[in-house]
């Protein structure tokens, strides 16, 4: 909920307060002195609007929980699903055990935990072998490698947000997790302009890396290492040269793979190019302010629509998962980037949602199976970037 801050958990919160106080409207002082103050995008009877919006797809999400703590969806996509409705409660200050929420995100933690598999693998739907293997069909190696990097991320915000009783559950599951990324990371690329990045579990042989895995897995590894973990900042860097060389000069933003690159642009790998960038403290290179322009171009005003840029990529202009990556990405960039962005998008989700709290599965063939929990939790996400309250996001 915007605008407050809940002064929680354990070594984070000195991080949490110094960035909030570095970016929000509670100093005078920054007022004058910069251009940035996301409270002052919008009214206060807008803000109060926006809240009341959250508000209720919370209460609808936690209506959906199942018994076992997870959020419905396929099983290929969890726990992914879970983990991004769980992100959701995290950025607007709930933390498991605590308050209204305790329950149902200390259940759905549980969830996430249960589904590592022996070799430290987060995926539902994969082989429980004591090593990771590449041996598994095309469907699995996709939606494992994103379940893995999701939960993985949602396990290291838990841990830094929350009190010592839960980190100290979630330090070994963490371990084990990270060493799966790292694998991964290091298996052999085919060409050379793949170095660095990430692709699936299985072994695809025209593309070995690809900007969507890795823009996962790097906030997966940026959140470990913030939260204490060691992650050799190495191989960070190698990620980062490969999300740069992602970057098409002639379109002006930030393309899916270097394999095909004409056409494979979208609002998805725009907000990923900068995300990726903006931790790295890299907001203000001409790539990032670019692919911040190609994405106010294109748009979100046109509910679950493909934007005003088409996109030839395979998987499309995808509304809702654009809309995850943008929103965290345009506050990153900030000034005119996120007042031109955050005030219609939020207009078009308070306006669009359904009085349940819900909002509608996306259109698109690729993201609709994984249900309206997936797209519930992602329009929350959007309504809370200026929240800063996970750390993974703070600028």
């Amino acid at each position: 909920m915007r605008p407050y801050l809940v002064l929680r958990g354990h070594f984070y919160l000195g991080i949490v307060l110094a960035s909030w106080l570095c970016a929000g409207p509670v100093l005078a002082q920054d007022a004058a002195t910069s251009d940035r103050s996301p409270a002052e995008v919008l009214t206060a009877s807008q803000w109060e609007s926006v809240n009341e919006s959250v508000e209720r797809a919370l209460a609808w999400l936690a209506s959906r929980q199942q018994p076992d703590g997870s959020f419905p969806t396929l099983q290929q996509g969890q726990p992914g699903v879970t983990s991004l409705c769980t992100l959701a409660y995290l950025a607007q200050g709930h933390l498991p055990g605590e308050g209204q929420y305790g329950v149902v995100l200390a259940d759905s933690l549980d969830y996430v935990i249960s589904c590592q598999k022996r070799s430290g693998l987060l995926a539902s739907a994969a082989p429980n072998s004591s090593s990771i293997s590449r041996k598994v069909g095309r469907e699995i190696g996709i939606t494992a490698s994103y379940n893995h990097a999701i939960a993985g991320l949602v396990l290291c915000e838990s841990y830094a947000m929350s009190g010592s009783k839960t980190a100290q559950e979630l330090q070994p599951v963490i371990e084990k997790a990270l060493k799966v990324s790292f694998t991964m990371h290091d298996w052999p690329k085919d060409r050379n302009i793949d170095f660095g990045g990430w692709r699936y579990l299985d072994d695809p042989h025209n593309v070995d890396s690809d900007l969507s895995i890795t823009g996962w897995h790097l906030m997966f590894l940026r959140s470990a290492k913030n939260a204490g973990f060691e992650v050799d900042e190495a191989r960070i860097e190698r990620a980062i040269g490969y999300v740069r060389r992602c970057f098409d000069q002639d379109q002006r933003t930030f393309v899916y793979d270097l394999a095909y690159r004409r056409g494979r642009c979208s609002r998805a790998m725009a907000g990923a190019g900068i995300l990726a960038l903006a931790h790295s403290g890299l907001h203000h290179t001409p790539e990032a302010q670019q692919a911040g322009d190609w994405i106010l171009i294109s748009g979100f005003q046109d509910y679950n629509a493909a934007g005003k840029i088409p996109s030839s990529s395979s998987g499309g202009n995808r509304y809702f998962y654009g809309l995850l990556m943008c929103s965290q990405a345009m506050y990153q960039l900030g000034d005119r980037h996120w007042r031109e962005f955050f005030p219609p998008t939020a207009a078009v989700l308070v306006k669009n949602q359904h009085v349940d709290g819900s909002w509608d599965r996306e259109h698109y063939r690729n993201d609709q199976r994984w249900g309206t929990a997936y797209t519930t939790a992602i329009g929350v996400l959007a309504l809370s970037a200026s929240n800063q309250l996970l750390p993974i996001f703070q600028r």
